[in-house]
């Protein structure tokens, strides 16, 4: 057997140190590889490779070069340049790094979504790079000078100097949100030349945005989870070679490798489509406020209402809060009337607590003049039923629960479809059900016979309505689905609110606030809202003073009282019971534990331990990984909602 040729070393920086494409924990570091001379000039930062690791080739990024290793082996050579594109800036190398630190996660898991997979024939492609000169108007500066502490932001951000400036903003009522972000876009775009991102909850947010922004489509790159591999990756280098100095595009658009980059926006923070729903569960939100604090850029969160999370940062001095002023708010916010006393003993006696009489009078009076909007919570026609004499959900043998489409005759499992032909309650053996819960469609079939004359039209995440005219019109809409009416909608809606709020969830109240504030948004100015909950509610009274920082204010208090996110950092782990006492007998950092419950127990540290927290988290995961025995144990730090059962501590360290 002929014996291998030595391998002819690049000179100078012989050593490419590469990260290697893989979820395992204990392979989370960086290998080092010899360069060939032949490959010298292409084996550069950023680009990707194939390497040899375990006897077969792996993908990896090449993340530096250096001249000496202190691996003290001898060390196999690259294979081959997949491409010479760098489609790893440091910059995004480092903020990828960040992202699995903080959620306790792996480089790998974060840079599948920070760089798309390769597509060769959008790589052969060349970009102008456009001149185009941007200039903010004198109605940009009056659109954020309806907002406290708006008009110094637009100064900063055109002055070139908005470093490590950031704002939680609440959109103010009867303004279209996405016409205020143009107006700061085009505030930061202005010479010098710079670069904006800005990320949006789905691709229907993202179309209206670059509608209102037309006149860059040039300079503006467009990423979203929708798009096909090829036009994805065109539109990645795009960006990447300078040609798009503006990013409109949903979450993992906070990633998206410009240079100079003048401001990150976030819009609807609160949004599940924000939340990444795979490994570390990234938010759009925490990376854009890395990414600002690393990168030194200018930052907005944005939303109808606002999260306790940006709240905090508000009272930490981190951010500043931009509301509408007091003016703004009299001469726009719409008419709101809540549930009293004797709205509700005028309802049980007339028996139309579906649809109250208040509601009733604002539908048939908007509908006079133009469209009006109803807001249901739940899509379908009777998405849960229970047992009609002691109200038990109703399941099927698979257990998942019982629902009713607008085109079934007999109710059928939602999870597997099979009709409830024989079905019979398994605590009372009754066999008749009731509606649990009503959606859109069945409520779209109740407004139809109420208002017979008039124009029913339903809009929910599988049939959604983008706009509807200007006239008169019943839209039924979920929440996220409502369209957009030509001049806003004359009177707005809000049914089953009382239900929103018992849910037994930590977000219930703040998801209830993003949702109601949200519909109003969508109203004309001073237009009535009717809304179906107790007018003592603090989210009712918030909305009726439209004073959405002054919930979240409330709300964060609450939190802050109970020991609760974003007060202090929390890790959900899940698995095995014994894998989870040997993960939790691991830890040394100060923290209590919830649980463990149905699988799953919560970790609570105080806020400024959190990092602490995620770094022997990270430990504990690769160090388990190389045991022989036991199973993986999930993490999830900051969760939307923790899953474990709150229990007294079991631990304390």
């Amino acid at each position: 057997m002929v014996p291998a040729a030595p391998v002819v070393l690049a000179q100078g920086l012989p050593i490419a140190q590469v990260r290697i494409d893989s979820p395992l924990p204990q392979l989370d570091r960086v290998f080092d590889y010899t360069t060939p001379q032949q490959l010298d000039d292409l084996v550069q930062p950023g680009v990707r490779v194939r390497v040899r690791f375990a006897g077969r080739l792996v993908t990896g990024f090449v993340v530096g070069r250096v001249s000496e290793s202190s691996a003290g082996k001898s060390l196999r050579p690259i294979e081959r340049v997949l491409s010479g594109e760098r489609v790893l800036t440091p910059q995004i190398a480092e903020l990828v790094a960040a992202v699995a630190e903080h959620y306790a996660g792996t480089f790998s898991d974060v840079v599948r979504s920070a760089v798309p997979p390769r597509h060769a024939r959008a790589e052969s492609l060349q970009f102008e790079l456009s001149t185009l000169t941007v200039k903010a108007t004198a109605q940009d500066a009056t659109r954020w000078g309806r907002y406290t502490n708006g008009a110094a932001l637009l100064r900063r951000l055109q002055s070139g100097k908005s470093a490590n400036t950031r704002g939680v903003w609440s959109a103010a009522p009867a303004h279209p949100w996405y016409q205020d972000i143009a107006a700061l876009v085009r505030a930061a775009l202005e010479p010098p030349f710079g670069s904006a991102i800005v990320v949006l909850p789905d691709a229907h947010d993202v179309d209206l945005l670059t509608r209102e922004l037309a006149e860059l489509r040039d300079i503006t790159a467009v990423l979203t989870a929708d798009q096909g591999p090829e036009r994805r990756y065109r539109e990645f280098l795009r960006t990447l070679r300078g040609s798009a100095r503006l990013v409109i595009g949903t979450r993992a658009a906070v990633f998206a490798p410009v240079s100079d980059l003048r401001l990150i926006v976030v819009w609807d923070d609160q949004d599940d489509s924000l939340w990444e729903p795979h490994a570390p569960y990234w938010n759009a939100r925490d990376v854009a406020a890395l990414r600002s604090a690393t990168q030194g850029c200018a930052l907005l969160v944005g939303a109808p209402a606002r999260s306790v999370e940006t709240q905090l940062w508000c009272e930490q001095g981190w951010a500043k809060s931009l509301a509408a002023t007091r003016e703004v708010i009299s001469a726009t916010a719409p008419v709101v009337r809540a549930l009293e006393q004797d709205d509700l003993e005028r309802d049980v006696a007339a028996a139309t607590a579906r649809l109250p009489h208040m509601a009733w009078l604002a539908a048939k009076t908007g509908l006079e003049s133009g469209p009006v909007l109803v807001q249901v919570p739940r899509r379908g026609y009777l998405p849960t039923l229970s047992c009609q004499n002691c109200r038990t959900p109703a399941r099927c043998a698979c257990g998942g629960l019982l629902g009713q489409g607008i085109d079934q005759s007999i109710p059928a499992c939602t999870w597997c479809g099979v009709p409830a032909t024989n079905w019979q309650c398994k605590v009372c053996g009754e066999t008749k059900l009731r509606a649990v819960a009503i959606g859109v469609e069945r409520t779209a079939e109740e407004f139809g016979r109420a208002f017979a004359s008039t124009k029913i039209i339903w809009s929910q995440s599988a049939a959604m309505r983008r706009t509807v005219g200007a006239a008169p019109a019943l839209v039924i809409a979920t929440p996220g689905a409502e369209p957009v009416a030509d001049g806003g909608y004359v009177a707005v809606i809000i049914l089953d609110a009382r239900g929103q709020l018992q849910r037994p969830q930590l977000q219930a109240t703040v998801e209830a606030a993003r949702r109601w504030f949200g519909a109003a948004l969508l109203a004309r100015p001073r237009a009535p809202l009717v809304i179906t909950a107790d007018t003592t509610e603090p989210v009712v009274q918030a909305l009726i003073r439209w004073d959405a920082p002054g919930f979240a204010q409330r709300e964060l208090a609450d939190r802050v009282g109970a020991g609760l996110l974003p007060s202090t950092r929390m890790a959900v782990l899940s698995g095995a019971p014994t894998d989870l006492s040997d993960a939790l007998s691991m830890l040394t950092v100060d923290h209590r534990v919830l649980g463990p419950t149905d699988g799953s127990c919560i970790v609570v540290v105080r806020r400024e331990l959190g990092p602490v927290l995620s770094e022997q988290l990270r430990a504990i995961s690769a160090a388990r990984a190389t045991k022989s025995a036991g199973k993986p144990v999930n993490v999830v730090l900051d969760p939307r909602e923790p899953v474990a059962k709150a229990s007294p501590p079991i631990a304390r360290a």
